[in-house]
Parts: C-alpha cells; structure tokens; sequence
C-alpha cells in the first residue's frame, strides 16, 4: 500500500484531492468489471473477457486485500443478500459467492466463456453475458434468490461487449457486434436501439449514460430518446460510473490520463440533466485510467490504473461540487 498523496485537480476554486491509497492489484484483475458493495465496504475489481482473469476483493476501511479468486471475469453485486456473481470464462460457469465470506455458494454450468454480470435489483434477476458463441455470442438470465435460471443462451448476433440493466424498465442494454441493443425483460427479444454504447444508469432521475465516438450521451431511461449528446473532446474509456448523493458521473479519459467528472443534477427543472462538467481530475503522467466504481455513502471513486504494466486501485476523496458554491442550487441530491 502507498502512502497518501494529493491529486492535481483541474477546476477553478478547487482544491487538489486526496488519494487515500493506491492498492497493487495483478494485471489478470484488472480491464473488467469493478463493483462496490456500499454495505461491506468492500471492492471487487474484475477481469474482463481474458483467459486466466481474477477477481480481487478489497476492505474499503482498510484497503487490505482480502483475497484473489482464480478463474473469474465481470463482477456485480446483489444490495439485498451481499452475493457477488461472476464467471469464470472457459470453465462455462456462473459463479455465486458470499460477499460475507468471499466463499463459493453456487455454479450454474451455461457453456460458452461467461464474463460480464449485471444485477437487476426490483426483479431480483442476475443478467450474464458470454463470449465464444462463434459471432452470436449469449446472455443468460438468473433468479438472485434461488440461483435458478430463468432464460438463455439468448443469443445477441455479435461478439458482446458491455451490459447494463435500465432500472426503469428491467431492460438488458448490451453491445453485440458494435450494436446497441437491448433484451425485454419479457419475452427476451433482442432489438437494435440506435444508440450509443450503454455504460450506466441512473436511477434517480431515470437515465441511462452512453458513449458515442467522442461524445457523451443521456438517454431518458422511459423512452431511450436522446436527450442530450454532449461533445468530450476526448475518446472515452469503457466504463462510466455514477455516485448517485453527490449527483455525479465518471468518464474516464484514457489519452490524456484523467478522470471527467460531470454533473447529473438537475437544471431546468427536476428530470433535466445535462451533464455538466465539475472538474477534470488528473491521475498524472502514465498512469491511465482502465475502470472506475463508485461508493456514494463514503463519496469515493476508485480507479483501476495502469502504469507501463503495473497496476493498481486508487482510493479517492472527491470533495469537487462540494468546493463549488453553485453546485447546491442545482440540486446535488440533499434537496431533490
């Protein structure tokens, strides 16, 4: 573990931020999902669609690295049991783990290489994405209580790439082929959307975050209508995270090493969010940001960085909106 140090943070009136530590992590751990349990508080950081991927489990009290599971690709966690469910890619299983122990408690054997999971928490549902399927990779869909499938291999007509569930709706929005797709949470129809690629959503104000060559779109979660695309300037990394009390989003910029942090408050009136930027945070020369997770209840970002090989998890303190005297009147979650 590393000693604190500050961040260089580019924004007018604020000050620098605080890295409460950077975390070694191996590289099989890093590149896929990273997920934080807010209950526990503990950190998962996940490999993505590799041959030989770990997942590292982390104490965000006390940044001790409290084990690394072999054979295991994506991460989500489930608010109600504290499981974490995962894949472990060639082996052709769905993984369930205690999240109080860190200990195996189910396998569902899919076939194919699962590697990427999402948790639909109003219907207790565990959605899981596969490679291998020759061009037409599946998606798989699990009761969260009973570990029982439910539907799959439903097949997405490309090699897939991230998934996220709108928690409107209960819809799976996926990329399959360089497509934006989605999967009804009914009959398990895949259809094109038109869209960008869907990295995260937002509950609270009904939006769902994707990226579209070097622009930012929100999408109303009811409809998938576009309502803003906002140009970055930037080609963004693969993962989005939001924090949900302070109303912010993450991308990450992996070019010029930095994490933009945007605003998902409210404007013209209570669903207008424009993503507004709040600060650029820079991680410093050649570290290059991969993933990102949120916790909202102790107002952190983690971040999966890469330095010539070596990497790691950045612990940070983000105090931005709250260094910024107008960021209240727009509603930053306290009195929305």
């Amino acid at each position: 573990m590393y000693t604190l140090v500050l961040l260089l943070l580019t924004t007018a009136g604020a000050v620098a931020q605080n890295v409460l530590t950077q975390i070694p992590i191996p590289a099989t751990s890093a590149g896929g999902q990273v997920a934080v349990n807010k209950v526990l508080n503990r950190v998962y950081v996940s490999a993505d669609f590799s041959s030989g991927g770990t997942l590292t489990v982390i104490d965000g009290q006390t940044f001790a690295v409290l084990t690394t599971l072999s054979n295991s690709n994506g991460v989500s966690w489930d608010v109600k049991n504290d499981n974490f469910w995962t894949g472990n890619l060639a082996g052709g299983q769905v993984l369930t783990y205690s999240g109080s122990t860190n200990t195996q408690i189910n396998a569902n054997t899919v076939g194919f290489c699962p590697g990427e999971t999402a948790f639909d928490c109003f219907n207790r549902r565990f959605w899981v994405g596969a490679q291998c399927g020759a061009g037409n990779d599946p998606v798989f869909v699990f009761d969260a209580d009973t570990f029982a499938p439910i539907a799959g291999p439903i097949a997405t007509g490309g090699t897939l790439g991230p998934i996220v569930v709108n928690p409107l709706n209960g819809k799976l929005h996926i990329q399959s082929g360089g497509v934006s797709k989605e999967i009804n949470p009914n009959t398990f129809a895949v259809t094109a959307t038109g869209l960008g690629t869907v990295l995260a959503a937002d509950q609270h104000k009904s939006k769902l975050f994707a990226t579209s060559g070097n622009n930012l779109q929100i999408i109303n979660a009811a409809n998938d209508n576009v309502e803003y695309t906002i140009p970055l300037g930037y080609t963004p990394g693969s993962q989005i995270a939001v924090n949900n009390a302070l109303r912010h989003i993450y991308l990450l910029n992996p070019a010029a090493k930095k994490i933009d942090v945007r605003a998902i408050t409210a404007v013209a009136d209570a669903n207008d969010v424009r993503g507004q930027r709040v600060a650029i945070i820079s991680l410093g020369t050649g570290n290059t940001p991969m993933g990102v997770a949120a916790d909202a209840i102790r107002g952190r970002v983690y971040v999966v960085v890469n330095k010539a090989g070596s990497y790691s998890l950045w612990a940070i303190d983000d105090t931005t909106s709250v260094r910024q005297c107008g960021y209240v009147t727009k509603g930053n979650g306290n009195g929305e």
